[in-house]
């Protein structure tokens, strides 16, 4: 008998916790006055057994265990840390204090039960009838009728069918409700351009500067005609709600309603200039425009006027006066979960530490604020002073836009693949309607046991077209799906959601490939102003101004050599330039639409190709293979390995930064056979063309690698192509070695404010790259 007893014990303390979570919230404007525990009963008997039943029991648990470490937490606090704590909320109350505004009329208007009202009106049969608006899974809302019986959004159908067996439940139509918003918020955008939407059905607007406009306006301005229809449905509507008590409409009996100003000749109404006959005018425009009813709040911020705008639902409206005392009596009789921002879990602690009023709110921060984390005391301590935000965020960048759909359980692929495809349609239309395109698609799904999980791929391109996001979201669901295999995914939700936004235009890789790198290097690394100025000029120009846009070793044969025109020191060098990009151009004319020719860094060589890797992966053979050179080699073997099928190689000469009016060297010459001139007494070896006497000179970089021999012993002096330095080494190895130290130092100097710093070896093949570019 003991264990039965047990786990009777248990069962029923189960149902009561249980209740504390799924119990009826009677919050909701028209669920006043009806019987919570007859209501509580049939929610429990209807859910015991079933998975909402059980999900919901496990967090009730979690929560129940959050709630046992706060009160065990508040048993161990000491006298002296509740006076220090003490202080440290007066000191923030007084600052808040300080800083509280009452000089914003701020307003938040809240369509009555939109999704439904919508439904009734185009449905007249259904205004006399329990309906709601969703499916056998999950309300989106209910009509006050259907309230009556405890029915309210955010609930199964199923339960609600057990509360109210007569409900009439609608498919949800999202096409009709956005063409409905989007009236109301043509009235909204009358009163504030820049109104805030939150939903659908809600918004805030701050009417402080139509109302200092408003005072000038005749009477003519603030007319508008009555349509008769919609009136009387007002009327109608307002009579109904009152024979049936579904909610006290208080609006005649608001402390700052208006009375109405018929225009003679019953064909219009005349408004006021003061706040509550500018929100009635809102009002009254939108009941004509679309025949729906809208309750609204007014008060100092927007905190306060989301609570006002729920104090006279339906079709009524409540405004605090911009005044502390009037702001503060206010607070604090108000139950907190009537505040933005308090769930039902949050309502739960702080009663568990016997707050549930605002005011017991104010008297307990002290020790909140030591039990709670500092954003959530700081949260209370506003509530109990009744501030809030009195600056309605206009244009603030969008993080994220998604769409989702609960459903009965779906376990087929097909189906959910369907689904899938169907919710990245909808959410494809809603960016491009926006212009906005993201690079992380996320797939959000809930199975039959109402696990939530989220899986994310960012993308290198920003996407918005349906084809895009199915794409990424596909093989999201293809991995959940293989994960549960052998076994089907049962889903009962799915949602799929797009963030990382950029500009419209921009579909750049966010990760950094190799020719956007080097293409950044040879924008910034060695433009100078003007050069950057003139970054477009075409290579089709005799004589460009800049280094073509695919510079380095990445380049097209081609093109191997860099056109520039910087200053020179003689017009038959220019020309001779100017003939050679002529020639190259004509050249790179014959070899469109093929595959592109790459230069290799190391070993010099043409390799075509269209694939990247394939080429990155030649050039790490390369660098591997060059470490085991011989150290012995002559020039000849020198220009065997260089002079690749009979192509002049285009290394920067250190000597061209010498060629300067004023330099002790002499300039170059354009006779191709002719060598160029050094220092007296510095005997130097021309790496020579297999088909010709000598390199010839191009462009403004030389040709020539100046191989200059120092004694009699025969004693190599390599040139640093990056830092111009001598080397008195014949070692190849350790002329590499420099050279890699000298362009790595360069490319962490450069992209140490855009790039995170790699290794050495990381590197190396990124470096090679600004060889090409300088």
């Amino acid at each position: 008998m003991e264990p039965n007893a047990s786990n009777a014990g248990s069962v029923s303390a189960d149902q009561s916790v249980l209740l504390s979570r799924m119990a009826l919230n009677d919050n909701k404007a028209g669920m006043e006055g009806l019987d919570r525990d007859k209501i509580n009963k049939i929610i429990l008997e209807t859910s015991k057994g079933s998975r909402f039943y059980e999900n919901e029991l496990k967090k009730e648990q979690q929560v129940n265990q959050r709630i046992e470490k706060i009160l065990q937490q508040k048993a161990k606090l000491t006298e002296q840390q509740i006076q220090n704590a003490q202080i440290e909320v007066e000191k923030l109350s007084a600052e808040l204090e300080r800083g509280r505004n009452l000089s914003r009329v701020i307003v938040h208007v809240d369509m009555d039960a939109f999704y439904a009202a919508v439904e009734m009106r185009d449905c007249p049969e259904l205004k006399d009838k329990p309906m709601a608006v969703g499916s056998m899974s999950m309300l989106s809302t209910s009509n006050y009728y259907a309230r009556r019986y405890g029915v309210r959004a955010a609930m199964p159908g199923f339960i609600a069918k057990k509360l109210c067996p007569n409900l009439v439940i609608v498919p949800l139509n999202f096409a009709k409700y956005r063409a409905v918003s989007e009236q109301v918020r043509e009235v909204f955008a009358d009163y504030d351009p820049h109104f805030l939407p939150m939903s659908l059905d809600e918004a805030y607007l701050d009417i402080t500067d139509h109302l200092e406009q408003r005072q000038h306006w005749p009477e003519s301005m603030r007319t508008y005609p009555i349509n008769e229809g919609n009136s009387e449905g007002e009327n109608k509507f307002t009579t109904e709600a009152e024979t049936d008590t579904l909610s006290p409409v208080l609006f005649e009996d608001s402390p700052t309603a208006s009375p109405t100003f018929p225009v003679p000749g019953g064909k219009g109404e005349v408004f006021g200039t003061s706040p509550e006959e500018a929100v009635r005018e809102m009002r009254f425009r939108i009941e004509q425009k679309t025949s729906l009813t809208a309750s609204a709040g007014i008060a100092p911020n927007m905190m306060l006027a989301k609570v006002c705008s729920d104090k006279n639902k339906p079709n009524g409206q409540y405004r605090i006066p911009p005044e502390r005392q009037a702001v503060m009596d206010f607070i604090q009789d108000l139950p907190v979960r009537k505040v933005s921002g308090i769930g039902k879990v949050t309502e739960k602690m702080l009663a568990a530490l016997g707050i549930v009023s605002c005011a017991q709110l104010a008297q307990q921060m002290a020790m909140l604020s030591l039990l709670f984390s500092d954003t959530s005391w700081h949260h209370f301590i506003q509530i109990s002073l009744g501030l809030g935000s009195t600056h309605i965020e206009r244009d603030s960048e969008r993080k994220s836009m998604s769409t989702e759909r609960t459903f009965a359980e779906m376990s087929d692929a097909e189906e959910q693949y369907s689904l899938c495809r169907d919710l990245c349609q909808d959410l494809a239309k809603d960016l491009q309607k926006e212009g906005l395109k993201g690079k992380t698609v996320t797939l959000k799904l809930k199975n039959v046991k109402f696990e939530v999980k989220t899986k994310a791929f960012t993308l290198q391109c920003a996407v918005c077209t349906e084809e895009e996001i199915f794409t990424a979201a596909k093989d999201l669901l293809k991995a959940e799906i293989d994960n549960v295999s052998p076994q089907p995914l049962r889903l009962r939700l799915m949602g799929v959601r797009v963030s990382s936004f950029v500009s419209a235009d921009d579909k750049q890789p966010q990760q950094k490939s190799i020719v956007g790198f080097l293409k950044m290097g040879s924008d910034t690394s060695r433009s100078t102003p003007s050069e950057q100025e003139h970054h477009s000029v075409s290579m089709d120009e005799p004589c460009s101004t800049t280094e073509p846009h695919t510079s380095g070793f990445m380049r097209p044969a081609n093109a191997e050599s860099l056109q520039t025109c910087g200053e020179s020191s003689s017009k038959t060098n220019t020309a001779s330039r100017a003939n050679e990009s002529t020639h190259m151009d004509t050249q790179s004319s014959t070899k469109t639409n093929m595959e592109q020719c790459f230069t290799c860094p190391v070993c010099f060589k043409e390799i075509k190709t269209t694939d990247l890797t394939a080429f990155n992966q030649h050039i790490d053979e390369c660098l591997k293979g060059s470490s085991a050179l011989n150290d012995n080699r002559t020039s000849t073997d020198i220009d065997q390995d260089l002079d690749v099928q009979g192509k002049y190689l285009h290394i920067p000469d250190p000597m061209e930064q010498l060629d300067q009016p004023g330099s002790s060297h002499a300039t170059a010459t354009t006779n191709p056979n002719e060598s160029r001139s050094l220092p007296p007494n510095e005997p130097h070896v021309l790496l020579k063309d297999s088909g010709s006497n000598a390199l010839p000179q191009n462009s403004t970089h030389s040709d020539e690698v100046g191989i200059k021999t120092v004694n009699a012993e025969k004693v190599s002096t390599l040139t640093c192509p990056v830092c111009n330095q001598a080397q008195d080494t014949d070692d190849l190895t350790l002329f590499n070695h420099h050279v890699d130290m000298c362009l790595n130092q360069e490319v962490l100097l450069e992209l140490r404010e855009s790039v995170p710093p790699v290794s050495l070896g990381k590197a190396r093949g990124e470096c090679f790259s600004k060889n090409k570019i300088k």
